[in-house]
């Protein structure tokens, strides 16, 4: 009887570690990527906002169409009539459409924190960096998808507002996938740059108000003073420099399509790395 006692006693004691191990193991990336994608569709606007946006890129598209094949009736005289157009008179509502998902991506980041649920995150995957990581494969995913998607779209709409008219459209097929893939690449780096900033910076306001002032209103303010250095600036600023790929603009710095779209990835990269090593230090 005693050597049952003592048997039943060292396998309660032996197995009550690995429980308590298993427990307390975290769970795996995917899963946290997952439980991150689940958090994201549960927001009361960022699902809403995101597909409104999507459809706003269409419908941008759609009314440019119409408006080429039903001109004002007030023209101006000494405006030439537009008779030829490109896909990229149809996806440069990206460019704005992403400072909307800007906002969305702050949120996204910056909702846990306010409500106190980052907590019931940092429990459930004690290191931080895969939760910071998994929040933003969602907001690029999600950010890519929507961009992608979207200008695909506006570019293939045109195709049958204008097959009747006498506006010619030079639609080409890899053009429009090249641009269609920026735009993507485009929503998911400011969605990303945002969501960083976010992660950052724990007041809402500061967040949403910083990410719309740098994607807006800074680089005109900053390169309207005309100084060579501060011009050059600004043309590697985040939105600036990415995007060169869907706008006729020149960059103020002068740099090209991709390599300004890697400037932008890079932003994104520094940011994400920063609130890496941010939220290890900090107090959740």
């Amino acid at each position: 009887m005693r050597k049952h006692n003592a048997h039943a006693m060292t396998t309660t004691q032996t197995s009550s570690p690995s429980t308590g191990a298993a427990q307390l193991r975290s769970p795996g990336f995917l899963a946290t990527i997952d439980a991150e994608r689940i958090k994201f569709f549960t927001l009361k606007t960022g699902p809403i906002v995101t597909a409104v946006l999507g459809l706003f890129i269409v419908l941008a598209a759609l009314l440019s169409s119409l408006s080429l094949i039903s001109p004002s009736s007030n023209p101006n005289p000494q405006a030439d009539p537009i008779t030829s157009v490109t896909e990229l008179r149809f996806v440069d509502t990206v460019l704005w459409m992403a400072i909307v998902f800007a906002v969305v991506s702050v949120l996204f980041a910056t909702t846990e924190d306010s409500s106190g649920q980052i907590k019931l995150s940092f429990l459930a995957t004690p290191k931080r960096v895969p939760v910071v990581l998994a929040k933003t494969i969602v907001i690029g995913m999600i950010g890519f998808a929507i961009g992608t998607i979207a200008s695909a779209l506006a570019m293939l709409v045109p195709l049958a507002v204008l097959s009747t008219s006498e506006v010619t459209y030079q639609f080409d097929l890899p053009e429009a996938a090249t641009l269609a893939v920026a735009s993507g690449i485009f929503m998911a780096m400011i969605g990303t740059v945002s969501l960083a900033f976010g992660l950052l910076v724990k007041n809402v306001i500061v967040a949403i108000a910083v990410p719309v002032l740098l994607f807006s209103i800074l680089p005109s303010i900053l390169e309207s003073i005309g100084n060579g250095v501060v011009t050059t600036i600004v043309g590697f600023l985040p939105s600036v420099a990415g995007r060169v790929i869907l706008t006729t603009f020149p960059n103020p710095a002068g740099l090209e399509a991709w390599p300004g779209m890697a400037v932008l990835v890079g932003w994104a990269a520094l940011l994400v790395a920063l609130a890496c090593v941010v939220l290890r230090r900090r107090d959740a």
